[in-house]
């Protein structure tokens, strides 16, 4: 059974997807499978994922407000293939 490690803090700047995303990799380096959630609007743990803002690009915003499976926006990182990423983008750069 998979397990489920949460970083959070409702204050800025205290290392939050810092810590994420070096767990994140950690474990994927381990060979364990990984999958992060990026739930920040700033999408910072996306961008640190080499990732770059896609307003296009289906994201967790959109399997929240609408019916897409997770599983149907996951993406593959390319260094480390134990680690997938759900995306986050800032509604504020989504196109209507």
């Amino acid at each position: 059974m998979g397990k489920i490690i949460a970083v959070v803090n409702q204050k800025g700047g205290v290392g939050k997807t810092t810590t994420a995303v070096n767990l994140a990799a950690a474990l994927a380096i381990a060979e364990r499978p990984v999958l992060l959630i990026d739930a920040d609007p700033q999408a910072n743990s996306t961008r640190s994922l080499g990732f770059a803002s896609d307003p296009g690009r289906a994201s967790l915003y959109d399997a929240l407000t609408e019916t897409i499976a997770l599983e149907d926006i996951k993406l593959a990182t390319q260094d480390l293939p134990h680690l997938s990423l759900i995306a986050a983008d800032a509604p504020s750069e989504r196109q209507p």
